[in-house]
């Protein structure tokens, strides 16, 4: 059998938050209506998929949205907190005009240019992506021809995905993912990691996008 190993990479349904446009990070804000229901679409997607172990962040709107996951596959949920969303420190809880406001040009230049950018009592992108793909790496020396969901965050995500497939992490606004969507990655031996799908919702089809 070639050696392989599947990551589910999916991220927490809308949280109220997410449909006003405020800025979460560490903030533990729950799953709206919308984004519990789109929890249960993506549970069932997962139906049919042999997993060996989900893997989420503690915060409950990514917790809550890997608990149907890992009930329709009858696996346990464990959690990590090196998964957790990236500190937004002072920006948590504000919208875009209001950080614009107070911080004037600070959130178009992370948009443009995350790097190495230290937010405001917050993490920068690079501690982020550190502890993330510390996660990561534990979860991938558990053997070969194996197959995980992480659960987890937007920025989170997009710090994993760019180390990854080695993508400067300045780019990272550049890859969509929408609440409640999947991607994959297959990783193979020699660093040859493989992003087959990227910010799948066909699952959600019919229902109302979140932000």
């Amino acid at each position: 059998m070639e050696r392989m190993i599947t990551l589910y990479l999916v991220r927490h349904g809308q949280t109220v938050w997410n449909s006003s446009g405020r800025y979460q990070g560490r903030t533990d804000v729950a799953l709206s209506d919308l984004g519990l229901a789109q929890a249960k679409q993506t549970a069932l997607w997962f139906k049919d998929v042999p997993l060996d172990g989900v893997i989420t962040s503690p915060l409950i709107r990514a917790s809550k949205t890997a608990e149907g996951i890992a009930d329709i596959r009858h696996l346990p949920l464990e959690k990590d907190d090196r998964l957790k969303e990236l500190s937004f420190g002072d920006w948590e809880g504000k919208t875009y005009d209001e950080i614009e406001a107070i911080w004037p040009g600070m959130i178009e230049a992370m948009y443009h240019d995350a790097g190495d950018l230290q937010l405001p009592h917050g993490e920068s992108f690079e501690d982020c992506r550190k502890r993330c793909m510390e996660a990561v790496h534990d979860i991938i020396g558990r053997g070969d021809n194996k197959t995980w969901t992480i659960v987890c965050h937007g920025a989170a995500l997009r710090t994993i995905i760019c180390s990854m497939i080695h993508i400067p992490l300045s780019r990272c606004w550049n890859l969509a993912l929408s609440n409640a969507c999947i991607s994959a990655i297959q990783v193979y031996p020699g660093d040859m990691n493989v992003l087959y799908m990227l910010n799948s919702t066909d699952h959600l089809k019919g229902m109302k996008s979140g932000s």
